[in-house]
Formats: structure tokens, sequence, C-alpha cells
């Protein structure tokens, strides 16, 4: 199977703008880890129902004066702003209901929203993207690495919605590497984008699996997570030294502990829990 990831009629932007975050935007902000963490900010979230990964109609309806405008008027301002992105893309879906650039509009909006911290339609246009476009690995990867991080399993809906996550995820890291790079597209740029993808998919798999008590399941996906991505998230690593600790790998969680304290919000947090996973690599049997 081969998905050519840039060549969406929408996607003119490219693959990394859709999971891009304006400079200054952490991952980390108003996350919500579970109880494994103390970065629960409130962020209770309403769960949205997963959606459908099956086969959506090709239907094409013929593109207006109006239409065209208006998207042109959209992608002019991916470098902009995601409250401008938001208020345009959400004024062209509502115009347009059946355009063929709704796909990748709505995977903007989907980035977009998260950026702004809000979930509720974050969730919302990515599960739209993905209903519109099945293939769509740019949505998935970031709703797999979100919707764990911003959902309980206690809260409603919170089982169903960490399975789609997880659905997700898995598409997601089977799709990627069967893309196939369009000629206009660096190497090193395609390769970039596809591992940034792959780390935010296996960044959620591990926090699904800390939740399930899969510490050692976490641990492969988690260091996977960090050792993609172009600039490993803060929070991976917090979440992989609280596998290893659970493993009982204290040495190991001393290491992912320091990396999370050398940057980010959670240096405080991940600098004291470095000194604990040195104390048990000193007093307690480890492995």
């Amino acid at each position: 199977m081969t998905v050519k990831i840039f060549e969406s009629p929408a996607l003119h932007l490219g693959l990394a703008l859709v999971i891009s975050l304006a400079p200054g935007i952490s991952l980390a902000q108003n996350a919500n880890l579970g109880s494994e963490s103390g970065l629960d900010r409130d962020m209770q979230q309403k769960a949205v129902k997963p959606v459908d990964l099956g086969p959506t109609s090709d239907k094409r309806v013929k593109v207006n004066k109006a239409e065209e405008s208006a998207y042109k008027e959209f992608l002019a301002a991916q470098n902009g702003d995601a409250a401008t992105r938001i208020r345009l893309g959400e004024d062209f879906a509502a115009k347009f209901p059946t355009s063929n650039y709704l796909p990748g509009v709505y995977a903007v909006l989907t980035s977009s929203y998260f950026a702004t911290g809000n979930s509720d339609k974050m969730f919302s246009a990515g599960n739209r993207a993905i209903q519109l476009d099945p293939s769509n690995v740019d949505v998935m990867s970031l709703l797999a690495m979100a919707i764990p991080r911003r959902v309980k399993a206690t809260s409603p809906d919170g089982a169903q919605q960490l399975q789609a996550a997880e659905v997700y995820a898995r598409r997601a890291i089977e799709i990627i590497p069967t893309t196939t790079k369009p000629p206009a597209v660096d190497d090193a740029a395609f390769e970039k984008a596809k591992n940034d993808k792959l780390a935010l998919a296996h960044s959620g798999l591990g926090l699904i699996d800390i939740g399930q008590k899969k510490y050692e399941d976490a641990r492969a996906e988690l260091a996977q997570a960090v050792q993609l991505a172009s600039n490993p998230d803060p929070v991976d690593y917090y979440l992989l030294g609280n596998a290893d600790v659970q493993a009982s790998y204290f040495k190991e969680a001393v290491a992912a502990y320091q990396k999370c304290a050398a940057f980010g919000p959670l240096m405080a947090q991940c600098a004291a829990r470095a000194e604990s996973a040195q104390h048990d690599a000193e007093t307690k049997p480890g492995r």
C-alpha cells in the first residue's frame, strides 16, 4: 500500500505542517497524563466517539470560484497564527461542506486546535479528517499522541477513546513506512517528517501501555518515540523514566529523567525523580 502524504489535494502545505506547533508551545502544556503524573491541570475534556476507519465516498464536487478563492486565502494563512487558521478553516468548512479540500482543511484545524489547547474541537476535527481520508497519517499520529494525554480511562467513553487512539497509532505505524516520496521533496526532510509522525504514534502507545501497567511494552514504545523524534518531547523522557522505575530499570530511569530535566516545563519534577531513581538504583535490586 502506498500513500502519497504530500499530494493530497488539500495538503500543499507539506507533511510536517499538520502536526507542527507554534514556537514555544510544548506538547507537555495542558497535558493530562492521568494518575501517572502530577501534570493534570483540570483538562478533563469531553470524550469523542472513535470513528470508523473504513472506506469513504470518492465523489468529486466541482470547485467554484468562491471556493477556490476561500481555499487560497486559507493556504495563504498557514504561516500565520493558529487563531487565523481556525477562523478561516471553520468558515471554509461551513460554506463548502462538500468541498474536495475538506480533508486537508480539517487536518490543519486539528493541529491548530491542538496548538491552542482546545481538545474538544481537536478531537472532533481530527475524527472528521480521518472520516474523509482514512489514510491521513498526519492526523492519526497526532490524535494517537494527544488522546492518551487528554483523556482519562475513567472519563466518559474514556476506554473507548483510548482504544481509538491505539487504532490510530498502529495504523499510522503501518502506513507511514509505505509512503512514497514525491520527487520534489527533499529526502532528508521526508524522512524527518515520517520519523516525527512515527514518534508521536509510539508516544501514544507508550502512555496507553503505562495506563495498562504494561511497563516493558511502554519502555519499548517510548524508547522508539525519543529515538525517532527530531526534537524529542521531554514528556516522553518523563514517561520513559516512569516506565523504567515501574519495571525496576533504575539506572535507565535516571538517564531518562536527566534528559527530561535538561529542558522543558518538567525540569524540576524530572530532576527530583532522577534523584529518587538514583537512590533506588543504590538501595533496591534492579535489572
